[in-house]
């Protein structure tokens, strides 16, 4: 196999020499060809996705006019636009995953409890309410998606279904630094143990009713117990 093998060029001198190498040399693909999911339930999963997005992009989006602080409303905008990409790209998704050609449009949400939950994080307006706003997204919602997210990817087929596990590593990557920057907001904003109760209130009233509702695929409960 080290034999030397001239590669043809145009002329004599152009010729260039390459080591011959055997299908056995190349890394094996040590994926398996199998998953938790089959289409049909990744793309309900997808629509889910996309519901969480979707309402997370429009909240934050409706709150910039009502938070006073200026550099919030400066780092708001950056994640509302990462959001809205993240949106997007799980709606070109659903095509792919038989949803039919118009699917891009849809989204839903798992059940009416997740709907309430979102209706309950998007409700806080006064000017005010920044801690109560903030909270609601980045203590709660996020994380709860980056969880989610993970899960998906590692329990998926890997081979198959590796378009939505890009999609969803792109996400959760940006995800990662939108809640580390909310985090570190909120931190600064509650800088008295009134604040931080108002903080840890807002966060552990919501948490109850992600818990309540079965998170953003309404199967939360099904999960922890595959995890004990």
């Amino acid at each position: 196999m080290s034999e030397q093998r001239m590669y043809p060029g145009m002329t004599p001198e152009e010729k260039t020499t390459f080591t011959p190498y055997s299908a056995f040399d190349i890394p094996a693909d040590l994926r398996e060809l199998t998953g938790r999911y089959d289409v049909e339930s990744m793309a309900r999963r997808c629509r889910n996705f996309r519901y969480a997005e979707e309402w997370l992009l429009m909240m934050m989006g409706g709150w910039i006019a009502t938070i006073p602080e200026m550099p919030v409303k400066t780092g708001l905008g950056k994640v509302i636009w990462e959001t809205a990409q993240a949106a997007d790209e799980l709606g070109k998704r659903l095509p792919e995953l038989r949803c039919g050609t118009k699917s891009v449009d849809a989204s839903e949400s798992a059940n009416e409890g997740f709907a309430a939950l979102i209706q309950s994080i998007s409700e806080p307006e006064r000017p005010d309410l920044t801690i109560e706003k903030l909270a609601g997204p980045f203590d709660v919602l996020m994380p709860h998606l980056v969880d989610v997210y993970e899960r998906t990817m590692r329990e998926t087929d890997q081979i198959c279904d590796s378009p939505t596990i890009e999609i969803l590593e792109d996400i959760v990557r940006k995800r990662r630094r939108h809640i580390t920057w909310g985090q570190e907001v909120l931190d600064r904003l509650c800088d008295t143990d009134a604040l931080r109760e108002r903080r840890r209130a807002r966060a552990a009233a919501l948490n109850q009713e992600l818990v309540k509702s079965g998170g953003v695929t309404g199967t939360l409960a099904e999960d922890r117990r595959a995890l004990n």
